[in-house]
């Protein structure tokens, strides 16, 4: 039997409204996840009291320990989700980990996800504390991830809001998260959107990463995203890293 530790196990398993027929089906779920124990912890509350990792429309997020005493992160999807399973996402985040994108997937089921637990930071918070090494260290190693995506032909759909999106682990290794709007069925534009969202746009933060960077010319680097995204591949990527002083 799954234990947590405060007591609102069926709140968190069938959130918003729990039932005893949607409880016994995601106690089953995760059974064959080997689930032990579900931890309260987050930042984020439930009915105002239950600390879980994250809420979105369609899902929460837990932190959890399995069989074997590793701690992972569970994705649950809501009663009152649109989506009518999280399969397609957890079979989009196992496309990526073949490319060392995303963290881990480590098992799935109709209802629930789960996956390598990531104890990071949100990406704005890390850009404002970090120093500019590590800040080059985690822009290279994004920037490259979302090449890998693009190459692969896996659209995220979500780094033009990149702050929600990204985590990143001490000292700089970042984790692209939560694919659940990514697909294989339109044209890739991981790279061009997250480098248009960071790089591109005016803003404080994005000031900052140019100075760091080294960033002098935006419409030369523009007009280097346009022939991305024409041409997607390692030469028109290895122009774009050497505006960005990246190569």
């Amino acid at each position: 039997m799954v234990k947590n530790l405060s007591g609102d196990l069926r709140h968190i398993l069938c959130y918003p409204i729990p039932t005893d027929e949607c409880f016994n089906t995601r106690l089953l779920e995760l059974s064959k996840l080997n689930v032990a124990l579900i931890i309260p912890y987050g930042h984020v509350f439930l009915k105002g009291k239950i600390k879980v990792l994250g809420k979105g429309y369609a899902s929460i997020v837990v932190k959890a320990v399995d069989l074997e005493d590793n701690v992972v992160a569970l994705k649950i999807r809501r009663v009152d989700s649109r989506r009518s399973s999280l399969i397609h996402e957890a079979e989009n985040l196992a496309l990526a980990n073949t490319v060392n994108v995303g963290p881990r997937l480590l098992g799935f089921t109709e209802n629930i996800i789960m996956y390598e637990y990531i104890d990071g930071i949100k990406l704005k918070e890390f850009i404002e504390g970090a120093s500019e090494n590590h800040i080059i260290k985690m822009v290279s190693d994004l920037f490259r991830q979302c090449f890998r995506l693009d190459m692969i032909g896996l659209d995220h759909g979500e780094l033009s809001r990149p702050y929600s999106h990204i985590l990143i682990r001490k000292p700089h290794k970042p984790y692209i998260i939560d694919f659940e709007s990514s697909s294989v069925l339109r044209k890739p534009s991981n790279l061009t959107s997250i480098i248009s969202s960071l790089i591109i746009k005016e803003g404080s933060l994005q000031q900052k990463l140019r100075v760091v960077l080294g960033v002098s010319n935006k419409q030369s680097l523009i007009e280097a995203l346009r022939e991305y995204k024409r041409n997607i591949g390692p030469r028109t990527f290895l122009k774009i890293l050497k505006l960005l002083n990246l190569a």
